[in-house]
Protein backbone atom coordinates (compact mmCIF):
# COMPACT_ATOMS: atom_id res chain seq x y z
CA UNK A 1 0.00 0.00 0.00
CA UNK A 2 1.04 3.88 -0.79
CA UNK A 3 0.15 5.67 2.03
CA UNK A 4 -1.66 8.61 1.79
CA UNK A 5 -0.55 12.12 1.92
CA UNK A 6 -1.97 13.27 5.72
CA UNK A 7 -4.84 15.08 6.06
CA UNK A 8 -4.35 18.61 7.45
CA UNK A 9 -5.62 18.20 11.45
CA UNK A 10 -8.68 19.44 12.33
CA UNK A 11 -8.60 21.84 14.91
CA UNK A 12 -11.35 22.42 17.70
CA UNK A 13 -11.31 25.63 20.42
CA UNK A 14 -11.10 24.22 24.10
CA UNK A 15 -10.13 21.26 23.72
CA UNK A 16 -8.60 19.62 27.16
CA UNK A 17 -5.60 17.06 27.73
CA UNK A 18 -7.36 13.83 28.15
CA UNK A 19 -8.57 13.27 31.80
CA UNK A 20 -6.89 10.37 33.98
CA UNK A 21 -8.86 7.28 35.13
CA UNK A 22 -10.90 4.51 33.50
CA UNK A 23 -13.14 4.35 30.94
CA UNK A 24 -16.08 2.33 31.39
CA UNK A 25 -18.83 0.74 28.78
CA UNK A 26 -21.84 1.65 30.92
CA UNK A 27 -23.69 -0.04 27.50
CA UNK A 28 -22.64 -3.71 28.47
CA UNK A 29 -23.56 -2.81 32.19
CA UNK A 30 -26.89 -1.66 31.52
CA UNK A 31 -30.00 -3.59 31.79
CA UNK A 32 -32.38 -3.54 28.83
CA UNK A 33 -35.32 -1.98 30.53
CA UNK A 34 -35.13 1.89 29.69
CA UNK A 35 -35.66 2.80 33.90
CA UNK A 36 -33.09 0.37 34.58
CA UNK A 37 -30.46 2.26 32.10
CA UNK A 38 -31.11 5.52 33.45
CA UNK A 39 -30.89 4.20 36.86
CA UNK A 40 -27.44 2.55 36.10
CA UNK A 41 -25.82 5.58 34.42
CA UNK A 42 -27.05 7.64 37.26
CA UNK A 43 -24.85 5.38 39.58
CA UNK A 44 -22.07 5.71 37.05
CA UNK A 45 -22.20 9.22 37.37
CA UNK A 46 -21.32 8.92 41.16
CA UNK A 47 -17.95 6.97 40.43
CA UNK A 48 -15.03 8.56 39.81
CA UNK A 49 -14.20 7.52 35.71
CA UNK A 50 -12.58 9.29 33.14
CA UNK A 51 -15.66 8.94 30.66
CA UNK A 52 -17.13 6.43 28.57
CA UNK A 53 -16.96 3.69 25.92
CA UNK A 54 -19.50 4.83 24.28
CA UNK A 55 -21.75 2.85 22.01
CA UNK A 56 -22.17 3.81 18.50
CA UNK A 57 -25.82 1.50 18.06
CA UNK A 58 -27.61 0.45 14.82
CA UNK A 59 -30.06 3.78 13.85
CA UNK A 60 -33.13 4.63 16.24
CA UNK A 61 -31.66 3.80 19.67
CA UNK A 62 -32.71 6.29 22.51
CA UNK A 63 -28.84 6.60 23.13
CA UNK A 64 -27.96 8.55 20.67
CA UNK A 65 -31.06 11.10 20.94
CA UNK A 66 -29.83 14.34 22.53
CA UNK A 67 -32.24 14.13 25.63
CA UNK A 68 -30.57 10.87 26.53
CA UNK A 69 -27.00 12.33 26.08
CA UNK A 70 -27.86 15.21 28.48
CA UNK A 71 -29.72 12.79 31.37
CA UNK A 72 -26.90 10.14 31.21
CA UNK A 73 -23.74 10.98 30.60
CA UNK A 74 -21.43 13.96 32.71
CA UNK A 75 -20.56 16.91 30.41
CA UNK A 76 -16.97 16.36 31.62
CA UNK A 77 -16.86 12.95 30.57
CA UNK A 78 -14.42 11.64 27.35
CA UNK A 79 -15.59 9.39 25.39
CA UNK A 80 -14.46 6.55 23.68
CA UNK A 81 -17.36 5.35 20.83
CA UNK A 82 -17.00 2.19 19.55
CA UNK A 83 -18.35 0.60 16.73
CA UNK A 84 -19.02 -2.59 17.77
CA UNK A 85 -22.83 -2.71 18.52
CA UNK A 86 -23.59 -1.58 14.73
CA UNK A 87 -21.46 -3.91 13.66
CA UNK A 88 -22.18 -6.95 15.23
CA UNK A 89 -25.85 -6.96 13.78
CA UNK A 90 -24.70 -5.88 10.35
CA UNK A 91 -22.34 -9.18 10.38
CA UNK A 92 -25.42 -11.37 11.31
CA UNK A 93 -27.19 -10.18 7.91
CA UNK A 94 -24.57 -9.07 5.66
CA UNK A 95 -21.46 -11.32 6.29
CA UNK A 96 -19.32 -9.61 4.34
CA UNK A 97 -19.77 -5.97 6.01
CA UNK A 98 -17.12 -3.96 7.09
CA UNK A 99 -14.32 -1.58 6.29
CA UNK A 100 -12.10 -4.15 4.72
CA UNK A 101 -15.03 -5.73 2.52
CA UNK A 102 -14.24 -6.49 -0.85
CA UNK A 103 -17.69 -6.08 -1.75
CA UNK A 104 -18.56 -1.83 -2.70
CA UNK A 105 -21.95 -2.16 -1.06
CA UNK A 106 -20.91 -3.43 1.85
CA UNK A 107 -18.00 -1.39 2.68
CA UNK A 108 -19.98 1.76 1.91
CA UNK A 109 -22.78 0.65 4.77
CA UNK A 110 -19.51 0.19 7.49
CA UNK A 111 -18.54 3.66 6.04
CA UNK A 112 -21.71 5.36 6.15
CA UNK A 113 -21.52 3.83 10.16
CA UNK A 114 -18.37 5.66 10.60
CA UNK A 115 -19.90 9.07 9.36
CA UNK A 116 -22.53 8.49 12.26
CA UNK A 117 -19.84 7.74 14.50
CA UNK A 118 -18.40 11.48 12.91
CA UNK A 119 -21.78 13.20 12.93
CA UNK A 120 -22.14 12.03 16.93
CA UNK A 121 -18.70 13.90 17.23
CA UNK A 122 -18.97 17.30 16.07
CA UNK A 123 -22.57 17.29 17.25
CA UNK A 124 -21.33 16.88 21.39
CA UNK A 125 -18.36 19.08 20.29
CA UNK A 126 -20.66 21.84 18.81
CA UNK A 127 -22.94 21.73 22.11
CA UNK A 128 -20.38 22.22 24.77
CA UNK A 129 -17.83 23.91 22.85
CA UNK A 130 -15.15 21.34 23.66
CA UNK A 131 -13.81 17.97 22.03
CA UNK A 132 -16.42 15.38 23.20
CA UNK A 133 -15.30 12.49 21.54
CA UNK A 134 -11.30 11.29 22.26
CA UNK A 135 -11.39 8.46 20.14
CA UNK A 136 -13.47 6.45 17.27
CA UNK A 137 -12.90 2.25 17.94
CA UNK A 138 -13.13 0.86 14.31
CA UNK A 139 -12.60 -2.63 13.01
CA UNK A 140 -10.89 -4.53 10.46
CA UNK A 141 -14.06 -6.66 9.35
CA UNK A 142 -15.30 -8.71 7.87
CA UNK A 143 -11.35 -10.01 7.22
CA UNK A 144 -10.08 -12.52 5.29
CA UNK A 145 -13.15 -14.45 4.09
CA UNK A 146 -14.52 -11.76 2.57
CA UNK A 147 -12.13 -8.76 2.83
CA UNK A 148 -8.60 -7.14 1.88
CA UNK A 149 -6.13 -5.35 3.43
CA UNK A 150 -6.31 -2.69 0.41
CA UNK A 151 -9.98 -1.97 1.31
CA UNK A 152 -9.09 -1.52 4.72
CA UNK A 153 -6.24 0.80 3.37
CA UNK A 154 -8.96 2.69 1.18
CA UNK A 155 -11.56 2.68 4.25
CA UNK A 156 -8.93 4.24 6.61
CA UNK A 157 -7.97 7.01 3.75
CA UNK A 158 -11.61 8.33 3.38
CA UNK A 159 -11.88 8.09 7.61
CA UNK A 160 -9.10 10.61 7.92
CA UNK A 161 -10.02 13.20 5.49
CA UNK A 162 -13.15 13.66 7.49
CA UNK A 163 -13.39 16.38 10.25
CA UNK A 164 -14.04 14.42 13.74
CA UNK A 165 -13.95 17.56 15.95
CA UNK A 166 -10.33 16.13 17.60
CA UNK A 167 -11.40 12.96 18.10
CA UNK A 168 -8.56 10.27 17.18
CA UNK A 169 -9.08 7.04 14.81
CA UNK A 170 -8.02 3.57 16.67
CA UNK A 171 -7.94 0.69 14.81
CA UNK A 172 -8.69 -1.85 17.94
CA UNK A 173 -7.56 -5.51 17.52
CA UNK A 174 -10.39 -8.44 17.63
CA UNK A 175 -9.81 -12.31 17.49
CA UNK A 176 -7.80 -13.17 13.78
CA UNK A 177 -8.72 -15.88 11.74
CA UNK A 178 -6.87 -18.88 12.38
CA UNK A 179 -6.90 -22.19 11.02
CA UNK A 180 -8.62 -25.15 12.39
CA UNK A 181 -10.54 -22.47 15.30
CA UNK A 182 -13.45 -21.69 15.46
CA UNK A 183 -13.29 -17.37 15.70
CA UNK A 184 -15.38 -14.95 17.74
CA UNK A 185 -14.50 -12.09 15.36
CA UNK A 186 -11.98 -14.31 12.80
CA UNK A 187 -10.74 -10.61 11.55
CA UNK A 188 -7.28 -9.58 10.14
CA UNK A 189 -4.20 -10.80 12.37
CA UNK A 190 -2.44 -8.24 14.50
CA UNK A 191 0.48 -7.85 12.60
CA UNK A 192 -0.98 -7.15 9.33
CA UNK A 193 -2.82 -3.86 11.15
CA UNK A 194 -0.57 -2.65 12.54
CA UNK A 195 2.01 -2.72 8.93
CA UNK A 196 -1.13 -1.05 7.84
CA UNK A 197 -1.66 1.42 9.76
CA UNK A 198 2.30 2.50 10.26
CA UNK A 199 2.06 2.64 6.48
CA UNK A 200 0.46 5.90 6.89
CA UNK A 201 2.98 7.76 8.58
CA UNK A 202 0.49 9.57 10.67
CA UNK A 203 1.12 10.78 14.59
CA UNK A 204 -0.97 8.13 16.75
CA UNK A 205 -3.35 10.67 18.12
CA UNK A 206 -4.42 10.71 14.03
CA UNK A 207 -4.24 7.22 13.56
CA UNK A 208 -3.88 4.38 16.27
CA UNK A 209 -3.96 0.67 17.93
CA UNK A 210 -6.63 -0.41 20.07
CA UNK A 211 -6.26 -3.66 22.41
CA UNK A 212 -8.76 -5.41 24.24
CA UNK A 213 -7.28 -8.13 26.60
CA UNK A 214 -10.34 -10.60 26.62
CA UNK A 215 -10.02 -10.69 22.58
CA UNK A 216 -6.41 -11.63 22.33
CA UNK A 217 -7.04 -13.90 24.77
CA UNK A 218 -9.49 -15.96 22.91
CA UNK A 219 -7.27 -15.22 19.85
CA UNK A 220 -4.84 -17.10 22.42
CA UNK A 221 -6.66 -19.37 24.05
CA UNK A 222 -5.02 -18.02 27.09
CA UNK A 223 -3.17 -15.11 28.75
CA UNK A 224 -0.05 -15.23 27.31
CA UNK A 225 -1.00 -14.23 23.54
CA UNK A 226 -2.90 -10.59 25.16
CA UNK A 227 0.30 -10.33 26.78
CA UNK A 228 2.22 -10.71 23.94
CA UNK A 229 -0.02 -8.42 21.55
CA UNK A 230 -0.11 -5.66 24.19
CA UNK A 231 4.02 -5.88 24.30
CA UNK A 232 4.12 -5.88 20.10
CA UNK A 233 1.54 -3.16 19.88
CA UNK A 234 3.25 -0.62 23.10
CA UNK A 235 6.55 -1.28 20.86
CA UNK A 236 5.18 0.51 17.89
CA UNK A 237 4.27 3.42 19.68
CA UNK A 238 0.40 3.44 18.30
CA UNK A 239 -1.26 1.86 21.18
CA UNK A 240 -3.90 4.51 22.10
CA UNK A 241 -6.61 2.09 24.27
CA UNK A 242 -6.35 -0.57 26.94
CA UNK A 243 -9.55 -2.15 27.20
CA UNK A 244 -10.35 -4.96 30.22
CA UNK A 245 -12.39 -7.39 29.44
CA UNK A 246 -12.61 -11.11 30.55
CA UNK A 247 -12.78 -14.51 28.67
CA UNK A 248 -12.50 -18.28 29.50
CA UNK A 249 -11.96 -21.72 28.21
CA UNK A 250 -14.47 -22.50 31.18
CA UNK A 251 -18.38 -22.87 30.28
CA UNK A 252 -19.73 -19.77 32.29
CA UNK A 253 -22.77 -18.27 32.71
CA UNK A 254 -21.94 -15.81 30.45
CA UNK A 255 -21.48 -18.30 27.21
CA UNK A 256 -19.62 -21.32 26.09
CA UNK A 257 -15.65 -21.25 26.28
CA UNK A 258 -13.76 -18.49 24.27
CA UNK A 259 -16.77 -17.06 23.01
CA UNK A 260 -16.72 -12.43 23.54
CA UNK A 261 -19.40 -11.80 26.22
CA UNK A 262 -17.06 -9.77 28.18
CA UNK A 263 -17.29 -11.52 31.29
CA UNK A 264 -15.66 -9.65 34.38
CA UNK A 265 -12.36 -10.03 35.85
CA UNK A 266 -12.72 -12.44 38.94
CA UNK A 267 -11.07 -11.16 42.09
CA UNK A 268 -12.16 -11.56 46.11
CA UNK A 269 -15.27 -9.31 46.08
CA UNK A 270 -18.43 -11.16 46.62
CA UNK A 271 -19.72 -8.85 43.44
CA UNK A 272 -17.21 -11.32 41.24
CA UNK A 273 -17.82 -14.49 42.63
CA UNK A 274 -19.80 -15.16 39.33
CA UNK A 275 -16.76 -14.36 37.18
CA UNK A 276 -14.38 -17.06 39.19
CA UNK A 277 -13.61 -18.55 35.87
CA UNK A 278 -12.61 -15.56 34.22
CA UNK A 279 -8.55 -15.42 33.35
CA UNK A 280 -8.56 -12.00 33.67
CA UNK A 281 -7.67 -10.78 37.78
CA UNK A 282 -5.24 -8.51 39.00
CA UNK A 283 -2.19 -9.80 38.49
CA UNK A 284 -2.86 -9.88 34.72
CA UNK A 285 -4.42 -6.48 34.22
CA UNK A 286 -0.77 -4.79 36.22
CA UNK A 287 1.30 -7.05 34.11
CA UNK A 288 -0.63 -5.60 30.94
CA UNK A 289 -0.32 -2.05 32.43
CA UNK A 290 3.37 -2.49 33.16
CA UNK A 291 3.62 -3.53 29.26
CA UNK A 292 1.44 -0.75 28.09
CA UNK A 293 3.35 1.93 29.38
CA UNK A 294 1.31 5.38 28.98
CA UNK A 295 -1.77 4.73 26.97
CA UNK A 296 -3.80 7.33 26.72
CA UNK A 297 -7.06 5.86 27.22
CA UNK A 298 -7.71 2.62 29.73
CA UNK A 299 -11.34 1.02 29.68
CA UNK A 300 -13.43 -1.57 31.19
CA UNK A 301 -15.80 -3.64 29.68
CA UNK A 302 -17.98 -6.06 31.28
CA UNK A 303 -21.26 -7.84 31.12
CA UNK A 304 -23.11 -8.98 34.23
CA UNK A 305 -24.84 -12.13 35.30
CA UNK A 306 -27.70 -13.34 35.54
CA UNK A 307 -29.31 -10.72 32.24
CA UNK A 308 -31.94 -9.82 35.04
CA UNK A 309 -29.92 -8.68 37.76
CA UNK A 310 -30.68 -5.40 39.28
CA UNK A 311 -29.11 -2.33 38.56
CA UNK A 312 -27.63 -2.58 42.42
CA UNK A 313 -25.91 -6.00 41.19
CA UNK A 314 -24.46 -4.26 38.12
CA UNK A 315 -22.80 -1.21 40.19
CA UNK A 316 -21.40 -3.47 42.66
CA UNK A 317 -19.05 -5.38 39.75
CA UNK A 318 -18.43 -2.02 38.26
CA UNK A 319 -17.10 -0.96 41.57
CA UNK A 320 -14.92 -4.22 42.10
CA UNK A 321 -13.88 -4.40 38.71
CA UNK A 322 -12.43 -0.84 38.92
CA UNK A 323 -11.14 -1.04 41.91
CA UNK A 324 -8.90 -4.09 40.37
CA UNK A 325 -8.03 -2.26 37.91
CA UNK A 326 -6.69 0.64 40.54
CA UNK A 327 -4.91 -1.95 42.95
CA UNK A 328 -3.33 -3.30 39.32
CA UNK A 329 -2.17 0.45 39.01
CA UNK A 330 -0.58 0.90 42.25
CA UNK A 331 1.60 -2.22 41.36
CA UNK A 332 2.60 -1.30 38.18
Amino acid sequence: MSAPAPAPTPTRPGTPPTRPGTLVAGYMLAPTDPAGEDALFAGLADLDLAGLEYALPPEGTRSLEPGWVERNVRPEWDLLVTLVPTMVPRLGTDPAYGLSSTDPGSRARALADLARARDLALSLAEGSGRRRVVGIELHSAPGPRAGSLDALARSLEEVLSWDLAGAGVVLEHCDALLPGATPAKGFWPLEEEIALVQGFGLPPERLGLGFNWGRSAIEGRGPALALEHVRTLAATGLLRSVVFSGATGEESPWSPPWADTHIPPRGDDPALAVSAPSLLGVEEIAATLRAAGDVPHVGLKVAVRPEDADVATRLAVARASLALIEEARARV
